[in-house]
């Protein structure tokens, strides 16, 4: 079984459980839990909404799209179309049934594959690649790819080295046999020099253990 088979068997069964962090619609532990380790995806979130402020008449694309959220909200903004692609059928029909339920679903549209493998009919403004390279063995491959199909920024994240907050996921995602992988300020400036980019910036996000995400910018 290939990387992104074992990826898909994952979030096949798992997108309901991780779309509960965009939810309140959870039990009192896993308020506490998202709220106190996982804050770095909420300030991911808020970043990201952030990077895409002036995108009125613009086109988008979401790698690992998983339930739509960003995708959504994106189109809300005023963005003129939203793709989101994901591996995970059941993250593609949760996606669409959320967009048509915000009212969005004339603006976003999805697609099930995967993005190596798929070729668009038009180039997008921005990219994004959030909570994807959590799971790329290859993330300049990725980015070659993503820089294809975009014409003006990628935003994309990181999960950062640390010590427990690492080691306890690493062990979760061996027992669900789903790879993971995670990088350092120096890895990912390494990545960006061998996709030959030079405009970008790294910001550290916060997180217990210094264990935050790193949120990457890319100005093409």
């Amino acid at each position: 079984m290939t990387d992104d088979q074992k990826v898909k068997k994952h979030f096949e069964k798992s997108i309901a459980e991780f779309d509960l962090l965009y939810t309140e619609k959870k039990n009192w532990i896993r308020r506490f839990i998202d709220r106190r380790f996982r804050y770095d995806n909420y300030e991911r979130y808020d970043l990201t909404l952030k990077e895409c402020e002036n995108i009125s008449g613009k086109r988008l694309l979401d790698i690992g799209c998983g339930a739509g959220r960003y995708c959504i909200d994106l189109a809300k903004k005023g963005a003129e179309s939203v793709v989101g692609i994901d591996l995970a059928e059941t993250a593609v029909q949760m996606a669409c049934f959320l967009a048509e339920s915000n009212d969005v679903s004339d603006t976003c549209s999805f697609v099930k594959g995967n993005f190596m493998e798929r070729q668009f009919d038009c180039q997008f403004h921005i990219c994004l690649a959030i909570g994807v390279m959590d799971y790329t063995s290859d993330p300049v491959r990725l980015i070659s790819k993503m820089r294809q199909v975009t014409t003006e920024k990628l935003i994309m994240s990181f999960p950062s080295k640390s010590t427990y907050r690492m080691a306890i996921r690493k062990l979760r995602y061996w027992i669900k046999n789903c790879p993971l992988y995670f990088y350092n300020s120096d890895d990912i400036k390494k990545i960006m020099a061998e996709s030959e980019i030079n405009d970008y910036s790294i910001t550290k996000l916060s997180g217990s253990d210094n264990s935050g995400d790193y949120f990457v910018v890319v100005r093409l």
